[in-house]
């Protein structure tokens, strides 16, 4: 058997198997990006019930004789658990960066070169 012979079936099954592990890694890929929503989501909701529970709260400070030292308390707790969502968003920010970064160098991988 020539060289060329066996090249053919064997770019074809290269082929096979790379595209097989793409569709095994674009459903991985979905089942990923629905969780990154949904936790995206999860964030936004925390942070307006945040905004609401604040704002009653402040509301409620206003009521008292130590209204400045209630409001401070209030805004280091609101404070604190806004920070916490950011560290939550910064890493899904990151892994999303990451996501696309591996996208990007797969197609530049996939694309035929341009050599002479």
């Amino acid at each position: 058997m020539t060289a060329k012979a066996w090249f053919l079936p064997m770019l074809l099954l290269m082929l096979a198997q790379a595209c097989w592990a793409q569709a095994a890694g674009d459903e991985s890929g979905a089942i990923e990006l629905q969780d990154e929503a949904m936790q995206r989501d999860r964030i936004r909701a925390e942070r307006a019930n945040e905004q609401a529970r604040f704002a009653q709260q402040e509301a409620l400070c206003y009521q008292k004789f130590a209204v400045n030292q209630c409001l401070a308390e209030q805004r280091r707790a609101r404070r604190e658990l806004l920070a916490s969502l950011r560290r939550q968003e910064t890493l899904l920010n990151d892994a999303q960066r990451k996501r696309m970064a591996s996208a990007q160098l797969l197609r530049l991988d996939a694309k035929p070169s341009q050599a002479p």
